[in-house]
């Protein structure tokens, strides 16, 4: 399992059935919901300016940064996939939204759920997105309206998918605080 720190008396808290790899990182405020999967490389920093909340069945995939701002939680709601490399400040992604590698989502912008951020995406600050829209650009803007279901991309794994390729018994499928990181 990754690294816990403690950050001015704020300790992260993740279900047991979330998914944590071994080089990701969390520190103080930080609640991770059911069935989520935080892979390699991730740092997920809540502090003394604010909190990081994520829902369930979330999956943050490699080098991905998340933080709050001052003032401004950052929260990613239920089955939201966040691609490699994105870098999300003191924002809110909506429930089952997709926001492609490289992305950066900015404080106090909003995704609506079941909205599609595109690869390289710049999402400026104070920004709003309504539900199902098609995000991209620099500065990013709406080039569409997602009409069908936004279906899960092929190439985020669920916590389960990693967990069925034989990693060790109980590895990532107890991620309860350890000893020493309360």
């Amino acid at each position: 399992m990754g690294r816990l720190y403690s950050y001015r008396g704020a300790s992260p808290r993740l279900a047991s059935s979330a998914l944590l790899a071994d080089s990701a990182e969390l520190v103080g405020d930080v609640v991770v919901g059911e069935d989520a999967l935080i892979a390699g490389g991730v740092r997920i920093t809540g502090d003394s300016s604010g909190a990081v909340r994520i829902g369930a069945r979330v999956t943050i995939l490699e080098n991905t940064v998340l933080r709050p701002l001052p003032d401004c939680d950052l929260v990613v709601e239920d089955d939201v996939v966040i691609g490699p490399g994105a870098v999300l400040q003191g924002c809110h992604v909506g429930s089952g939204s997709v926001v492609e590698a490289g992305a950066l989502l900015d404080g106090r912008s909003r995704i609506g759920a079941e909205s599609l951020v595109g690869s390289g995406a710049c999402v400026k600050q104070r920004s709003v997105f309504p539900a199902r829209s098609v995000i991209d650009g620099s500065p990013a803007e709406v080039m569409g309206r997602l009409r069908g279901p936004l279906r899960r991309p092929d190439w985020a794994p669920r916590s389960g998918d990693l967990a069925a390729r034989g990693l060790p018994d109980g590895h990532g499928t107890d991620a309860g605080t350890p000893p020493g990181h309360s």
